[in-house]
């Protein structure tokens, strides 16, 4: 039984060469029957393709044409100036505000950034400042309008004074400390300037952007029902409109919150160096006073 159902030899081949054709001969079955037969005028099933190609061939363009013309008013109807030609006055003042806040941004990141660099080339003249003979000499090291150069020159200038009255019972250690507290204060408030604003962009704008976006949609949920139409079409564009407020929000808050970490990281690093140049400076005033 074994044998005679599987075959030996090249009766086996055989029939799997069989089994191959029949399925060739099953595939090519519809092909067969859908040719013409013999007799069968061909004129007629020739110009009936003929005459229809030149009309598909004109539909197709204006298929494409409407195809393209959807696309422009879709695009049309997502874009800011869409926006701003169809909103009321909310809607524009919120869009006036996004747009000041990324204003500033930018102005306030880039303006702090360039004051970071310097403050940073100043921070570099710290060690050749210890490595003078003399304080004139580290003075002139720090340069004229270094930030640092202020922090000796207000200890030196409590060093040097004489007091009366009252400010003679304070402690010319005591004094100098403070004013070296007191410029020290001064830088910090330098660096922190303009880093309530980002920080105030970054935490606001999104919920400025959605606030936007309700009002839009409030908007166009009371024009569809005026109008008695609730189509898609007539739904997904005020939608859509309203929609791009939260988006310009998110994209105006992103940024703000990287340059507030950014620079804000870069303010602890100078910060600290001027702490601590703070620190050397009075304990070296305070033992130049002592000697």
């Amino acid at each position: 039984m074994k044998s005679a159902y599987l075959g030996k030899g090249r009766k086996r081949q055989t029939s799997l060469f069989g089994i191959l054709l029949a399925a060739f001969a099953m595939l090519t079955m519809p092909l067969v029957a859908v040719a013409q037969p013999e007799g069968v005028p061909t004129l007629p099933m020739d110009e009936a393709p003929a005459a229809a190609a030149p009309a598909a061939d004109a539909a197709a363009p204006a298929g494409e044409e409407a195809a393209a013309g959807e696309k422009d008013d879709m695009a049309s109807h997502f874009s800011v100036t869409e926006v701003w030609d169809k909103g009321d006055f909310v809607a524009k003042g919120t869009l006036i505000i996004m747009i000041l806040m990324f204003a500033g941004t930018i102005y306030i990141a880039a303006t702090k950034a360039v004051d970071q660099v310097m403050l940073e080339n100043q921070m570099k003249k710290i060690p050749a400042f210890w490595d003078a003979n003399t304080l004139d000499e580290g003075l002139d090291v720090l340069g004229r309008n270094s930030a640092f150069r202020n922090i000796a020159e207000g200890a030196i200038a409590q060093a040097n004074s004489a007091q009366a009255g009252l400010g003679a019972r304070i402690a010319r250690s005591d004094r100098m400390a403070h004013q070296v507290g007191i410029e020290l204060e001064r830088v910090n408030n330098r660096l922190q300037g303009g880093m309530a604003f980002l920080g105030t962009v970054g935490s606001i704008c999104p919920f400025v952007g959605l606030f936007g976006t309700v009002w839009g949609i409030v908007n166009a949920l009371i024009v569809i029902t005026a109008e008695g139409d609730a189509s898609i079409e007539k739904v997904a564009g005020p939608v859509g409109e309203a929609l791009i407020m939260t988006a310009i929000g998110l994209a105006v808050a992103v940024p703000a919150v990287i340059f507030y970490n950014l620079l804000g990281r870069r303010n602890k690093v100078i910060y600290d160096s001027a702490r601590h140049f703070s620190f050397d400076v009075d304990k070296l005033m305070a033992s130049s006073a002592k000697a």
